[in-house]
């Protein structure tokens, strides 16, 4: 007896309501997913094959892209997301302001660029995946 399949609607609706929560950046944890993100993968690519509406397929391929935002983070990772949050959009150049973001970013610029390298790899991946689709827009 394995773990009974996920329904895809509940798969699908659980993602978009992730999807929609408010983010602070385009780094998002991955624990925020109901699903893993495999069986999300799937269930969009079946969404995909089989939806007929042009701004539905549109809107899925576009969720499909935003799954590699998710990424799998270690605590150390996760804090320089948070971190990289609270800093806040950018003081003015010169001002004190200015120069505390840029130090507090520079403590976690390493980190942060690790999981970007991961972020744009597995978005390209996708990207290729959905180019190999049925629909391709």
């Amino acid at each position: 007896m394995g773990t009974p399949e996920p329904d895809a609607r509940d798969v699908l609706d659980s993602y978009v309501v992730a999807l929609n929560k408010p983010s602070e950046g385009v780094i998002r944890d991955a624990t925020e997913l109901a699903h893993p993100k495999d069986v999300i993968k799937f269930v969009l690519q079946h969404c995909i094959r089989t939806i007929e509406e042009a701004d539905k397929r549109r809107f899925l391929r576009d969720a499909y892209l935003s799954l590699g935002n998710f990424q799998e983070l270690t605590d150390e990772e996760r804090k320089a997301v948070a971190a990289l949050s609270e800093i806040g959009p950018p003081g003015q150049p010169g001002s004190e302001l200015q120069e505390e973001q840029a130090k507090r970013i520079g403590d976690f610029a390493i980190v942060l660029q690790a999981v970007m390298a991961r972020l744009k790899a597995e978005v390209a991946v996708l990207g290729q995946e959905l180019k190999l689709l049925p629909g391709s827009d």
